[in-house]
């Protein structure tokens, strides 16, 4: 029945939708995503393109607050200090933005307001360009300069 197809897609998560728009838009990059109930803080997708490999969290935004979990920020900490690749992207939907923040600035993510440099800001409203943005997002991914963290004694 139409029925249970219209209420499955409105019960459908933000992220969920956020993540099958990154696949639609950024298919050129060999994607897998991870349902992380069994590790802990392991970010939602993994990306390689180019011999260039990433790690993404989603999340879906409706005020200046991201919300990370210990074992989030964690994960995203050490692998940057490994000098792995990975990002945190918020999409704003009330702005129709693409926050992308280096795994490596997560200790000091909660609100994109005081959030540290480098950030990147990506417009997502359609009169932006879909196709641009969307190259501008997979540029960032694969070829931003990111900064190491400090080590930091507190974090375990």
């Amino acid at each position: 029945c139409g029925c249970i197809l219209i209420f499955s897609f409105l019960l459908v998560k933000p992220e969920s939708k956020f993540w099958k728009q990154i696949k639609e838009n950024l298919p050129n990059i060999h994607w897998t995503r991870f349902e992380n109930w069994a590790t802990p803080g392991v970010p939602d997708a993994h990306g390689c393109k180019d011999g260039i490999s990433f790690w993404i969290e989603l999340k879906v935004i409706r005020s200046n607050k991201i919300n990370l979990s210990p074992h989030q920020i964690m994960w995203n900490y050490k692998y940057s200090l490994h000098g792995g690749r990975s990002f945190i992207m918020a999409l704003a939907l009330s702005r129709s933005l693409l926050y992308i923040f280096p795994g490596s600035v997560v200790l000091s993510i909660g609100s994109i307001a005081h959030c540290p440099s480098p950030n990147w800001q990506v417009s997502m409203s359609p009169g932006a360009g879909p196709a641009s943005s969307w190259k501008q997002v997979e540029e960032v991914l694969l070829h931003c300069p990111l900064p190491r963290p400090s080590p930091n004694k507190t974090v375990t």
